[in-house]
């Protein structure tokens, strides 16, 4: 039993050790193998340290730029286009932010196109694609609805514009409905800030600020003529976005987004809106094929206000024709006919052919000049220079043009302002037809007298009657604001332009042809015009021009208003009858607004003395008054 185990323990010992010897011997071949792998791995490491090595000190500079290409992007940053305020600071043209949402057609397509191959497998990655494509079609149905397009109008669109790498989806889109699409995180879909401009006077000022295109570019008006200013200048910054084009990081500036300026006019909110009310409502009284209106300030020559009938609301351009934004006041010439006769009168004057004090010889009541004869409604006989005016005599404006040489007559027109641009502002702004005096024959110097043969704006008129305000200097006129009292230009002595002012105050008389434009408690002076209309070469009877251009305090001139309405359908059509009366409206409401003191109030009659009864309440205007005491308008 012993021996037997001793034998069994010898033979487990000599196992253990063959054992160990076994494992001692390794074969050749598995040692060749794992060399072999073990060199790979160090030159594949080699490889690529040394590719590393390369280009990190000779490819870097290109590496950059290749990263950039795919990560850094310039973004733009638009501008804020500045404020168009009148002079008191009111807004008349303001921007909102807005975005644009624009698509790449082809990148869609394309997204589409991988999508519906991936569609066609079926496995797990096909049933993933399907369900994507469905998605983004959902997506692109729910932009229909946010930019209230047709039902499938954007796919087929999009279908059909596949091979375009642009497309605008929407433009001036409101913020809310951007960030919506924007959340939506379709491909090829970008949203950018942009801004919209809105006018919150709309048709009140349309013609003078005018509006922008939707590139937000003035393409009329003040918003044309000061576009560099407004507009400002765009930024640039350089950002990283990642593989779906979202912004990661501002990297840095690259140039600095510069807003516009803003820019104040001289117009007055308030006169302007109550000129273009009265305006409007007095064309469409008389179905009148258009109107004007304009306000000048006589000290500083600004523009006060300016309203054009037919007028168009900036905000809603959708059915907008060209003659509705055109500003008449500025870029329509038109023959003035009789509201030329004081400047006739000025420059005889100024020309020592006549005396302030002459008198002239109308009879018979017309004026025969070669083949033309110029007609008065009746015999005047002989008249003042004042009645000339009051009664709008042609013949006696018509001799008084013959009595100056046609050199002096053309120089005092051009001094104050016919035959050349106001320059005022405006972009556009019409120098009138005054044809070179060596081209005047007989009937050219006396149709001049009485205002046929000349056109001029309705501002170039308003600009040259505010002479007699201002004892014959021509200040500058201005749409712009000014802080400070512009270098006039004297054109006529200050004797003779106080004396043709106070010669106009006779058209507003009682007997006279202005009449109508009498202001309670203001002397006015001013002339009334009405100049058929030349139509096919020939002047029509039906077809007129009625005017009415006047000053006011007559005493003290601080505001110029002029009224033009033209081819009223209305009988007995004229200057005195339709325009006379829209001017009293509208230069009563300027001076109200103005805060310009009468100068016509009517004189209190003394009380004569007398003994006081028991019953009488002794009333003094230094103590107070009574209980119900109405104190009268112009009594003080």
């Amino acid at each position: 039993m012993t021996n037997r185990r001793k034998s069994t323990n010898s033979r487990n010992v000599n196992s253990r050790a063959s054992t160990r010897r076994n494992s001692a011997i390794v074969s050749p071949v598995y040692r060749g193998r794992r060399l072999i792998l073990m060199l790979l791995l160090l030159a594949g490491i080699c490889v690529l340290l040394m590719r590393a090595a390369y280009l990190d000190v000779f490819q870097q500079s290109w590496l950059k730029k290749q990263a950039g290409k795919r990560q850094l992007r310039t973004l733009t940053v638009p501008p804020y286009r500045g404020m168009i305020v009148d002079r008191n600071g009111e807004a008349l043209a303001v921007s909102s932010p807005v975005s644009s949402i624009s698509i790449d057609p082809r990148k869609l397509a394309d997204a589409k196109r991988a999508m519906k191959k991936i569609a066609l497998e079926k496995n797990e990655s096909g049933a993933l694609a399907r369900e994507d494509l469905e998605i983004l079609d959902a997506k692109l149905k729910s932009v229909e609805l946010l930019l209230e397009m047709p039902e499938g109008s954007l796919l087929s669109k999009l279908d059909s514009m596949s091979g375009k790498r642009f497309h605008y989806l929407g433009r001036h889109v409101e913020p809310e409905k951007a960030q919506e699409i924007a959340d939506l995180q379709i491909p090829a879909v970008s949203v950018k800030r942009e801004y919209r401009r809105f006018y919150p006077m709309a048709e009140t000022t349309s013609h003078v600020v005018g509006f922008t295109n939707i590139d937000d570019q003035g393409i009329e008006g003040v918003e044309r003529s000061m576009n560099t200013r407004l507009a400002g200048h765009s930024g640039r910054n350089r950002v990283i976005r990642d593989g779906r084009g979202r912004l990661v990081e501002s990297i840095e500036e690259i140039e600095t987004m510069v807003p516009g300026e803003t820019v104040q006019l001289s117009l007055d909110h308030r006169i302007q809106y109550a000129a273009y009310k009265l305006l409007k409502g007095e064309v469409y009284k008389l179905n009148a094929k258009s109107g004007s209106v304009v306000v000048l300030d006589t000290v500083t020559g600004e523009v006060l206000a300016m309203a054009n009938m037919p007028g168009f609301n900036p905000n809603n351009r959708t059915s907008l024709k060209p003659y509705q934004y055109r500003n008449r006041a500025v870029v329509d010439a038109f023959e003035p006919g009789s509201t030329l006769k004081p400047i006739t009168i000025a420059a005889a004057l100024e020309a020592r052919a006549i005396g302030e004090d002459v008198s002239i010889e109308t009879s018979p009541g017309n004026l025969k000049i070669g083949k033309v004869t110029v007609k008065d409604p009746k015999n005047y006989g002989t008249i003042t220079l004042s009645k000339l005016l009051a009664k709008s005599s042609n013949v006696g404006a018509s001799k008084v043009a013959l009595l100056m040489k046609s050199s002096e007559h053309w120089k005092f027109l051009n001094r104050v302002g016919f035959g050349r641009k106001p320059d005022a502002g405006f972009f556009s702004e019409t120098e009138g037809k005054l044809a070179y005096y060596d081209k005047w024959g007989s009937v050219d110097r006396a149709s001049h007298g009485y205002g046929y043969g000349i056109s001029a704006s309705l501002l170039q008129l308003a600009h040259a009657y505010t002479v007699f305000a201002t004892g014959g200097i021509l200040n500058p006129a201005s749409i712009y604001k000014r802080d400070s009292q512009p270098l006039g230009q004297r054109v006529m002595s200050k004797a003779n332009a106080d004396a043709v002012l106070k010669m106009m105050t006779a058209v507003v008389q009682d007997d006279a042809t202005g009449k109508n434009a009498a202001i309670d408690g203001y002397s006015v002076a001013g002339k009334t015009g009405t100049a058929y209309k030349l139509i096919n070469g020939r002047y029509s009877k039906h077809n007129k021009v009625v005017s009415f251009i006047g000053l006011a305090p007559a005493s003290n001139p601080r505001l110029v208003v002029a009224v033009m309405i033209d081819d009223p359908k209305v009988e007995k059509a004229g200057g005195g009858r339709l325009a006379a009366p829209l001017f009293s409206k509208i230069m009563t409401n300027a001076l109200r607004i103005m805060d310009i003191a009468p100068d016509d109030l009517p004189q209190l009659k003394q009380a004569k003395p007398h003994s006081p009864s028991k019953s009488a309440i002794p009333v003094s205007f230094d103590s107070p008054r009574p209980s119900g005491f109405v104190e009268k308008e112009g009594e003080a």
